[in-house]
């Protein structure tokens, strides 16, 4: 009867670490520059990793079948376009060649094949490119459920930089919204009333903001029984 428990406990742990690892990370998109020109290439790279940790995790060893994640553009007009993929050694790379001015969102959102215990996991990541003289603002997401986003403006330190939260299409308040700096800082905000945190960076470089929701929900996925959906969601932007 102990060996038994013993086996329990032992099985229980493993989901739970494997849960708060699963968590932890996050996938997110990088561009290979911070403007798009009209008819000019635009590359971007997905990673995977622990972004406040600074870890950029291979893409062979990316939990369960992440790698075969769907990376779509969706044009000024709302129409979303497929992009092909790359995988180099702790990315995913893409490019995609913009016809009209205005703002492109860069996005993906990937149900991850296995549980984590008795958790779905769900993955998404979005990046927002501004291309000539367009409106920097996105008010109504055509693809993405949950968004995290920052329009592409030029920020610069000691400056406000405006996040936004969108649910489907409702801006949540009192959503818990995690802003990660390139040198490990890290701090988290509620959004207010608006869907809406405000903060001032102190250091040049590229931020990673991350937001989720974690919700009871009971169903059968890949023939394995959940109770509980969680999705988390990233963006990027750059301080100058």
């Amino acid at each position: 009867m102990r060996k038994n428990q013993l086996l329990v406990l032992l099985v229980a742990l493993l989901y739970c670490t494997l849960s708060q690892a699963v968590y932890a990370h996050a996938l997110w998109i990088e561009p290979s520059s911070s403007s798009a020109q009209k008819s000019t290439v635009h590359t971007v790279k997905v990673f995977y990793g622990e972004y406040e940790h600074g870890t950029r995790d291979l893409v062979k060893d990316w939990y369960a079948d992440l790698k075969e994640l769907k990376l779509w553009v969706q044009h000024p007009n709302g129409q979303s376009t497929l992009l092909e993929t790359t995988a180099a050694d702790d990315h995913l790379a893409a490019s995609f060649t913009p016809e009209q001015d205005g703002l492109y969102l860069i996005h993906t959102t990937h149900t991850a094949s296995e549980l984590g215990g008795q958790t779905k996991y769900i993955f998404s990541a979005s990046l927002p490119v501004a291309v000539g003289q367009s409106d920097l603002m996105i008010t109504n997401p055509k693809e993405p459920n949950l968004l995290a986003f920052v329009s592409p403006t030029e920020n610069r330190t000691d400056q406000e930089v405006d996040i936004f939260v969108f649910d489907n299409g409702s801006a949540p308040t009192d959503a818990a919204v995690t802003v990660i700096s390139a040198e490990g800082w890290a701090k988290t905000f509620k959004t207010d009333s608006n869907g809406k945190v405000s903060f001032r960076p102190l250091w040049k470089g590229r931020y990673v903001v991350e937001t989720s929701k974690y919700l009871p929900e009971e169903g059968v996925w890949n023939e394995k029984p959940h109770t509980h959906v969680w999705q988390g969601v990233t963006t990027t932007f750059s301080v100058n």
